[in-house]
């Protein structure tokens, strides 16, 4: 790719290089809130790993039952895997949101990004975020969780993550315990691989994710000189993962939750396909019409509602 060519894929995506190797990413177009206290939640942010700059944002319902623990939801946001932050106002307000309807104590991972971390760097900061949720290090986590009912949520990038990093907690479930992981809930997930899928095509000039910001994505995430055939990219190569029956035998829930209107639609309906014909516990909600990112732009609409009646039976 020439390097003029990378700068305008750099000014798509809203992200300026540095001469250290590092990237600015405009607070323009990916602005942060602090945590805060309003009609639906509380939230406060917590350090996660000092050495890495990784820290989590923690929501408490407003309405609390102190004799009963709250369901744990760990969330992780989108952007590609390059931009955004658990501090982004779409996905603070989707979990507070989340955390009043579902009643639940929500933990939103600020993972480390790429192109700067690689993956799997993400993978490894939400499986941190396991371990440091289940030591129970603090005291809101400690005194109102449920530690026998948690589930794993996220949104694009973030539903990548929760699928592979709940794949790699699976083979070690053990390490996790006393916190036991009832499911995995993929929100329009990001997913690809080296064949194009009908919905890219129909959907290459997509506004939201055109092809050509998709591919970039993957090749600023992906390790060094592997292709979206990788398996974090491709989760159906090879008939998948050996972890899927780990998961299978755990008797977790896969909650799927797509659109015909997102480029990455497709993607979704074969990695069901493939869940379901692995015998796993497998749940799907496909609109018709709609776009990537549609579930947590404003958690007000009837989708979001939609979506919080969908998965609040995973945690039963």
């Amino acid at each position: 790719m020439s390097e003029s060519n990378q700068t305008n894929l750099y000014e798509l995506i809203h992200i300026t290089p540095n001469s250290d190797g590092t990237f600015t990413r405009s607070p323009e177009f990916y602005p942060t809130v602090p945590p805060d206290s309003n009609a639906l939640s509380i939230s406060k942010d917590v350090p996660l790993n000092p050495d890495k700059s990784t820290w989590v944002r923690i929501f408490l319902p407003r309405q609390l039952n102190k004799d009963k623990k709250l369901n744990i939801m760990v969330y992780v946001h989108g952007g590609g895997f390059v931009v955004a932050s658990a501090a982004h106002p779409n996905y603070h307000d989707f979990c507070s949101y989340a955390a009043s309807q579902l009643g639940a104590l929500v933990v939103s991972v600020e993972y480390r990004l790429a192109p700067e971390h690689r993956l799997p760097a993400a993978y490894d900061d939400v499986l941190e975020a396991l371990s440091w949720v289940k030591d129970g290090k603090d005291e809101w986590v400690k005194e109102y969780g449920n530690f026998s009912s948690c589930v794993l949520m996220g949104d694009s990038a973030g539903g990548n993550i929760v699928f592979q990093s709940g794949l790699m907690a699976a083979v070690k479930i053990d390490d996790f315990k006393p916190l036991i992981i009832k499911g995995l809930v993929l929100i329009q997930p990001f997913f690809s691989g080296l064949d194009r899928t009908g919905s890219e095509l129909r959907l290459v000039n997509d506004p939201i994710l055109s092809l050509v910001v998709n591919d970039f994505c993957w090749e600023l995430s992906l390790p060094v000189g592997a292709n979206r055939g990788h398996e974090y990219s491709d989760p159906i190569k090879g008939g998948g993962s050996g972890s899927l029956d780990r998961v299978r035998d755990l008797g977790w829930r896969v909650w799927v939750v797509s659109s015909d209107g997102d480029p990455l639609y497709d993607r979704s309906v074969e990695l069901v396909k493939l869940m379901e014909k692995r015998g796993m516990s497998v749940k799907a909600m496909f609109y018709e019409g709609g776009q990537h990112g549609m579930f947590v732009g404003n958690p007000s609409t009837y989708k979001v509602k939609e979506l919080v009646d969908f998965v609040v039976d995973i945690f039963t």
